[in-house]
């Protein structure tokens, strides 16, 4: 009779767990575990799987970069103290230049300055694609990242309610 209760627990456990295909977590054609992006953008890892955050880049119609900040299993947005992300552009000439995406507030939400989950680009990026390159520095939550590599292309899907 336990092993039978262990069996059920453990089957039980393993539906809750990050490996099944749930709001937006699943296993790609290649068995690969996966989180897609909430707006569409594109999905940084900082950190190890399951222990770090994300961040989520994303072309706004406008053509502005957006970053936001996503907890591990992208989830929930999580909040840091930044005022702006630099990201370090290089180009094929290997000439380098910063981006700077800032803080964005929010009314409606609280966030501001200093306590927000979302930057935005001070330029338009659009015309400027792919971008390739490194984040210099990120703190989330007592952690700092450093020298966060990246590729971006635009956005990976379309979403009706992008923003």
């Amino acid at each position: 009779m336990k092993l039978f209760s262990a069996t059920i627990l453990c089957f039980a456990l393993s539906l809750g767990s990050c490996g099944q295909d749930h709001d937006g977590h699943g296993h790609s054609e290649s068995g690969a575990h996966y989180h897609a992006p909430p707006h569409g953008g594109v999905l940084i890892e900082l950190g190890e799987h399951g222990s770090g955050y994300n961040l989520e880049l994303f072309l706004q119609d406008q053509g502005f970069m957006q970053i936001f900040i996503w907890d591990a299993h992208v989830d929930n947005l999580v909040r840091i103290e930044q005022e702006n992300i630099d990201l370090l552009l290089s180009d094929a000439n290997a000439t380098e230049r910063t981006l700077t995406c800032a803080a964005v507030e929010d009314a409606a939400t609280g966030e501001s300055v200093g306590n927000t989950s979302l930057f935005a680009s001070t330029e338009k990026i659009a015309d400027q694609l792919p971008l390739k390159g490194v984040i210099p520095m990120i703190k989330v939550i007592g952690k700092t990242y450093e020298n966060i590599p990246f590729e971006f292309n635009g956005n990976s899907l379309v979403h009706d309610d992008d923003h």
